[in-house]
C-alpha cells in the first residue's frame, strides 16, 4: 500500500502549513532558519504561536489471524450508552453466520479512557482478537481507538468500531497515537437510541466509509495480513511551521494567521519580536522555561508542551498588555484548555481574587462579564488562543466536536470577584489562600442562565429568594455543579433571610434541590445514590441531586443595580497562584 506522506502527517496533526494569501510567505517559511530582517520596506516578521507536539512513536500492528474459525473474540464495551446492545447484536450475528467463533462480551470498567488491568490480563490469556465499541462521542472515540492500540501492542488483533460522525477524529487520533493505519470500522450515526433491529441493519449493511459490507470489514480487520506500512516502527516529529513568518505586510500576516487556524476568527495583534519582548519583561521566568502541558481532553489526545515565550506570543495576539502576563501564565500553567473536545459545547470560567484586580483595573462591577474592560476581555481571549495554538486544539471535527459551539468560547468567563462589597470571605480565602494573595480559580461546564430574586424586584431579594434559586438550579445536569454568581445586593439579602455564610445557603440548596429515581433513569447525565441504601430506592424515591454542598460555589460580582444572580452549570476544578508567575 502506497502511503501519501502529506496525508500521513496531516492525520498526525502535523499538517504542512497552508500558505494562503501572500506568496512571499512560502519562501519565508522554507528558509525559516535563515536570518530575516525585522523591518523591510514596510514589511515585518512575526513569531509562531504554536506549542511543541510530542514526537510520535510508530507502533506496529499485531499479527493477524489466519481465520476466525475456532477462535475466541472478545466483544468489549467502552461504556457508552447502547454499546452493550450493539455488541450483543454482533454476538447474535456471529451465532447465525459464523457459529464456530466463540464471542465473549465484557464491559470495561472505569471511565472511557481508563484502562482495565484485570480485564486486559484476562484478554491476553484467553482472547484471540478483540472487537471494541463504540466511538460515539469526542471522548469515547479516542478511548476506543486508544484501547485497541493497547490490544495491538499486547499481540491481539483488534477492530475498533466508530460511527461515521467521528471518522476524522478517529483517524487523526489513531495517527497521533502512533498507528495511522489502524483498522477502524465505521457504522452509520447514531447507534445510541436505535432498536436491536436497526442495529442489526447496520451490521448487515455497508461500512459508510468503504462502501463494503460492514461485518466483512470487521472480519477483514482481524484476518487480512499486515502490509509493510502497518508493520513500520520509528519516530515522527510533527512540524508546526517555521519559528518566524515573514518579512511581509501586516495585512498579509493577518491573513496568514487566519488561514492557518491560529486565531479565533477575529483580527489579532501581529506578534513581532519587540512586542513579545515587552511581554516577556513582565515576568521573572526565562523565555525558554517550560510552563506546562495541555491537551483538548485528558486521555484522548497526547499533550503538547510549551514555554514562556510561546505563551507570550499568544498573549500579544490577544491584545493583552504586559502587566496582564503573569495572570495569563498562571492560566497556561494549569494545562486547562478552554476548548474541550466534547460534543457538548462546553465553556470555561476563571475567577480572579486578590489585590491584582484593582492593580490591573479589572471590572467587577456593572457589566463585569460583558465586553467593557480590556483586562477581562484580553485575558480571556488569550486563554482561547492558547487553547488553539499550544495543544493543537480547537480544530472542528478533530480536536473540537461541540455540535453547536458556544459564543462564550471567544473570551471565556473571566470573573474578578467583587470582594469589597461582599459580606462573605473571598472565594480564594475559602480555598485556603490569604486575602492578600493573587489567585485564579477555574470552572467548566455547560454555561450560564439568568436569574433574579423571587417575586418582584426591589433593592433587596424578597422572601423566598432562596427558593427561586433552588428552582433555577434544579434543571441542571448533575454531571456538573453550580457556580452561583450573585450581585452584592443578593449576598446581603440572603444574610437578611438568615443565611449568614456561603455554607449556610449551600447547605440549604443541597438539601432542597431534589430529584426522583424516575428522573435519574431518564437522564444521561444524572446519577443515582450508591451504597447499601441504593437497593431500596424505587422510581418514586427522592434524594438530593448532589451528594454534598461542595457542588455549590458562590462568587460575588456585579454593580448593585438590582438583586440579580446568574447560575452556571459549572464545576470547580482548582485554584492557582498568580504571584509565582510575576
Amino acid at each position: 500500500m502506497k502511503v501519501n506522506r502529506r496525508k500521513l502527517l496531516s492525520l498526525m496533526g502535523a499538517s504542512p502549513v497552508v500558505l494562503a494569501g501572500a506568496p512571499a510567505l512560502a519562501a519565508a517559511t522554507a528558509a525559516a532558519k535563515a536570518p530575516v530582517a525585522r523591518v523591510d520596506q514596510g514589511k515585518i516578521s512575526a513569531l509562531n504561536p504554536r506549542g511543541i507536539p510530542p514526537a510520535i512513536q510508530l507502533i506496529p500492528m499485531a499479527k493477524r489471524l489466519d481465520s476466525l474459525d475456532g477462535k475466541t473474540i472478545y466483544l468489549v464495551s467502552d461504556g457508552f450508552p447502547s454499546a452493550d446492545l450493539f455488541l450483543n447484536q454482533i454476538k447474535v450475528w456471529f451465532g447465525k453466520n459464523m457459529p464456530n467463533v466463540t464471542t465473549v462480551y465484557r464491559l470495561k470498567s472505569g471511565g472511557f479512557a481508563d484502562e482495565d488491568p484485570k480485564l486486559f490480563a484476562e484478554m491476553k490469556e484467553k482472547a484471540n482478537g478483540v472487537i471494541m465499541a463504540i466511538g460515539h462521542c469526542s471522548t469515547c472515540t479516542p478511548a476506543t481507538v486508544g484501547h485497541c492500540i493497547t490490544f495491538e501492542k499486547m499481540g491481539l488483533p483488534s477492530a475498533p468500531i466508530v460511527t461515521i460522525a467521528f471518522k476524522d477524529l478517529a483517524k487523526t487520533n489513531a495517527a497521533k497515537r502512533g498507528m495511522p493505519l489502524e483498522r477502524i470500522c465505521f457504522t452509520p450515526h447514531p447507534v445510541w437510541g436505535k432498536t436491536p433491529e436497526e442495529m442489526m441493519g447496520y451490521l448487515e449493511g455497508n461500512d459508510p466509509v468503504t462502501g463494503k459490507p460492514f461485518m466483512k470489514e470487521v472480519i477483514s480487520a482481524l484476518t487480512t495480513p499486515l502490509t509493510p506500512d502497518e508493520s513500520k516502527t520509528g519516530t515522527v516529529t510533527p512540524p508546526t511551521g517555521a519559528p518566524t513568518f515573514g518579512p511581509e505586510t501586516s495585512k498579509n500576516l493577518q491573513q496568514y494567521y487566519l488561514d492557518n487556524g491560529m486565531t479565533d476568527g477575529l483580527p489579532i495583534i501581529v506578534p513581532t519580536d519587540d512586542l513579545v519582548d515587552e511581554m516577556l519583561a513582565a515576568t521573572s521566568h526565562k523565555p525558554d522555561e517550560v510552563v506546562g502541558k495541555m491537551t483538548p481532553a485528558q486521555g484522548a489526545f497526547p499533550p503538547w508542551s510549551f514555554n514562556v515565550r510561546q505563551v507570550a506570543v499568544n498573549a500579544v495576539m490577544a491584545g493583552a498588555r504586559p502587566e496582564y502576563f503573569p495572570t495569563i501564565l498562571a492560566i497556561a500553567s494549569t494545562g486547562i484548555s478552554a476548548l474541550f473536545s466534547s460534543t457538548n459545547s462546553l465553556v470555561s470560567a476563571a475567577v480572579i481574587n486578590g489585590p491584582i484586580r484593582d492593580k490591573l483595573q479589572m471590572n467587577y462591577g456593572i457589566g463585569a462579564m460583558g465586553p467593557f474592560n480590556q483586562v477581562n476581555s484580553t485575558i480571556g481571549r488569550a486563554w482561547t488562543l492558547m487553547s488553539r495554538n499550544l495543544d493543537g486544539g480547537g480544530i472542528p471535527g478533530e480536536t473540537y466536536m461541540g455540535s453547536q459551539g458556544n459564543v462564550i468560547n471567544y473570551s471565556n468567563l473571566i470573573i474578578p470577584e467583587n470582594e469589597k462589597d461582599s459580606p462573605w470571605p473571598a472565594f480564594h480565602v475559602q480555598k485556603g489562600f490569604k486575602p492578600e494573595d493573587n489567585v485564579i480559580s477555574f470552572f467548566f461546564g455547560f454555561g450560564l442562565q439568568q436569574g433574579q430574586g423571587g417575586r418582584g424586584l426591589g433593592v433587596k431579594p424578597v422572601p423566598h429568594f432562596h427558593e427561586a434559586m433552588a428552582h433555577n438550579v434544579s434543571p441542571f445536569a448533575s454531571m456538573f455543579g453550580a457556580m452561583i454568581l450573585v450581585d452584592p445586593l443578593v449576598a446581603h439579602g440572603l444574610g437578611d433571610l438568615g443565611f449568614k455564610t456561603k455554607d449556610d445557603i449551600a447547605d440549604w440548596l443541597q438539601k432542597n434541590t431534589i430529584v426522583s429515581m424516575k428522573d435519574v433513569k431518564s437522564s444521561l447525565f444524572s446519577y443515582a445514590p450508591r451504597g447499601p441504601q441504593a437497593a431500596s430506592l424505587t422510581d418514586d424515591s427522592t434524594f438530593p441531586k448532589w451528594p454534598n454542598k461542595d457542588a455549590f460555589n458562590f462568587i460575588v460580582v456585579g454593580g448593585q443595580t438590582n438583586p440579580y444572580h446568574q447560575l452556571g452549570n459549572m464545576s470547580y476544578r482548582l485554584s492557582v497562584s498568580i504571584d509565582k508567575w510575576a
